[in-house]
């Protein structure tokens, strides 16, 4: 019996690294049960014995690869020391995941904005999920006189967009660039570099001290 639950836990795996790769190469789109099934190696009928129908797939395969961002950020936020030292951590949790995981998410987010269902679904889902254990943070960092008495979510919009913003233009201006390339090159340079990223979340909260 345990060799048989392996294996189908080995095939049920097998299964989720096809589709992620399947993905990562072309889309959500692209992603039909035949090619899952057939890139892991396994028959239609394991497919439908684990997941039953390509939504159910996609909705697993999300979850997957979601919950070790929301694991790690779930430590940070219960670990030992301040809450703004927790937060600071917390925030830098999701920067490294956007990091490793960028041409995933941007699929994701086409996915959502093409009308895929269950991407939207999931998108939609998000903000009870990380953002609310951002915002416990927010809270409990205010308590401790550590930041201003505004909206936690006014505050944490704020601190996101310090680390945020400068991708999201850099993104935008890659291509065409609106600027000559050496400054499109630095900005491309400053918006991903880990330290300067963290150095722009402190200042951000330096800023948000009371």
């Amino acid at each position: 019996m345990g060799e048989v639950a392996v294996s189908r836990s080995s095939t049920r795996e097998q299964l989720l690294v096809a589709g992620r790769e399947i993905v990562l190469k072309r889309g959500f789109q692209d992603l039909t049960v035949r090619e899952v099934a057939a890139s892991a190696g396994a028959n239609l009928g394991s497919f439908v014995y684990h997941f039953g129908t390509r939504d159910a797939f996609m909705r697993a395969l999300l979850e997957d690869w979601y919950a070790p961002l929301m694991s790690r950020v779930s430590v940070v936020a219960d670990s030992s020391g301040t809450a703004i030292d927790r937060l600071r951590r917390a925030i830098l949790q999701l920067v490294d995941f956007g990091a490793e995981q960028d041409v995933f998410m941007g699929r994701l987010l086409m996915a959502a904005a093409t009308g895929e269902r269950a991407a939207r679904d999931f998108v939609r889902s998000l903000a009870g999920r990380h953002p609310r254990l951002l915002l416990r943070l927010v809270e409990e960092a205010q308590r401790a006189g550590a930041l201003v008495e505004e909206h936690p979510l006014q505050v944490l919009c704020f601190l996101m967009a310090s680390v945020g913003l400068p991708r999201l233009l850099a993104s935008a201006w890659h291509g065409p660039p609106l600027f000559d390339r050496t400054l499109s090159a630095t900005l491309s340079q400053i918006a991903r570099d880990r330290g300067r990223i963290a150095q722009r979340l402190d200042w951000a909260i330096r800023g948000l001290a009371p």
